[in-house]
């Protein structure tokens, strides 16, 4: 009885086995093959919106943007499917999540509010790729790279990636200098008080008559050299002009370059803190 009894069992386990295997088989095929086929599904939904989007005058930063998000949700699709093909019942996930929502919601908070501004950005092109930008306080400075659905990054002047919260970009007050094509030189030149204050304004204005970057014969852009504070041991002297956005760097190079050059020409003294010192004899 029961030797019967035990074979009898382990002929049903068997039997189960065998009607389980093939199941088990096509889990395992089905995952594996969302596993592998799913990342190229979604690489090449993104290369045809690039295809698609080059061929028409669209704005680099929304495309960056809804290849993020079209890779976002691709995976989370991914990981959905995989939990169906193992067995989780879609359902139940759900329940859970539910039961989950408010420690969920907390968690996300930032990730959400990173995902609104990203759309906010977008939708009000505060930046677009190619920005020259900073922030008021200077931390977050150089051109605007690509946005994601909840970062940007912006490389700075001298290499570095920034990677900056969305949210940062969409409340702080960022400066753009890439909006106006033009840029006003504001730039500040001492000379002795020795020099007559005529003099000096009259080198100035040939610095400015002699670089070419500068925009001349405009009175929306006008060109601006006056004396403007008297320090202890100097006179500080106003130099404004305008150029291209492009040429600003370089068109502050020269002007200091040619700012001393030219004041050496004409003896003008560019006057450093000296210290006198009196020796009391009794």
């Amino acid at each position: 009885m029961n030797h019967s009894f035990f074979e009898k069992i382990l002929l049903n386990l068997v039997e189960d086995l065998v009607d389980f295997l093939p199941i088990l088989a096509g889990k395992l095929l089905a995952f594996l093959f969302l596993i592998f086929i799913w990342p190229k599904l979604t690489r090449l939904i993104l290369r045809s919106i690039d295809r698609a989007t080059s061929l028409k005058n669209s704005d680099p930063l929304l495309i960056s943007f809804l290849k993020s998000l079209i890779k976002t949700f691709m995976y989370i699709a991914l990981a959905f499917l995989l939990i169906g093909v193992v067995g989780i019942k879609a359902t139940s996930l759900v329940t859970i999540l539910g039961t989950a929502g408010v420690a969920v919601g907390l968690a996300l908070q930032g990730s959400l509010s990173n995902l609104a501004s990203g759309i906010l950005i977008l939708f009000f092109k505060q930046v677009s790729k190619g920005d020259v930008v900073s922030s008021l306080d200077k931390n977050i400075e150089g051109v605007v790279e690509s946005i994601h659905i909840l970062y940007t990054t912006i490389k700075q002047h001298n290499g570095p990636i920034i990677i900056v919260p969305n949210s940062q970009i969409a409340n702080a007050s960022i400066i753009n200098y890439s909006r106006n094509p033009y840029r006003r030189l504001d730039l500040v030149y001492s000379a002795s008080y020795d020099v007559p204050v005529d003099k000096v304004i009259s080198v100035l204005q040939q610095v400015a008559e002699n670089e070419e970057k500068i925009i001349k014969n405009n009175s929306d852009m006008p060109i601006t050299i006056s004396l403007t504070k008297q320090n202890a041991s100097s006179l500080d002297y106003m130099f404004r002009a305008w150029v291209k956005k492009e040429d600003f760097l370089q068109a502050t190079l020269d002007c200091n370059v040619n700012v001393k050059k030219l004041f050496d020409a004409n003896n003008i003294e560019i006057p450093y803190n000296k210290m006198d010192l009196y020796i009391k004899s009794n």
